[in-house]
């Protein structure tokens, strides 16, 4: 069981089911980097597009979503830059 550091709400984090595609990975990387950076908050989606080259938030949803699903991430509702990152990806 994991406790979110932003609001204490615990859930069990997924174990990934399988590799990681390499956007996947790109988008991690950068999530983690600008947390870093930015004193824990997440990037927008318009950041992450404009970080990966696409040419719109669709495809960062998708990759969002896909990474949701896996375990890696956590998004919390209703609050703008609420990426959380759990499991092992942390």
């Amino acid at each position: 069981m994991n406790t979110c550091p932003c609001c204490g709400h615990r859930f069990e984090s997924a174990r990934p089911s399988a590799a990681m595609t390499p956007k996947q990975k790109e988008l991690l990387d950068f999530i983690k980097l600008y947390g870093t950076e930015q004193g824990g908050i997440s990037p927008s989606y318009d950041e992450m597009k404009d970080f990966m080259g696409l040419a719109s938030k669709s495809g960062i949803h998708r990759i969002v979503a896909a990474l949701e699903e896996r375990g890696l991430i956590r998004r919390l509702e209703n609050r703008a830059r609420s990426i959380v990152i759990i499991g092992e990806a942390a």
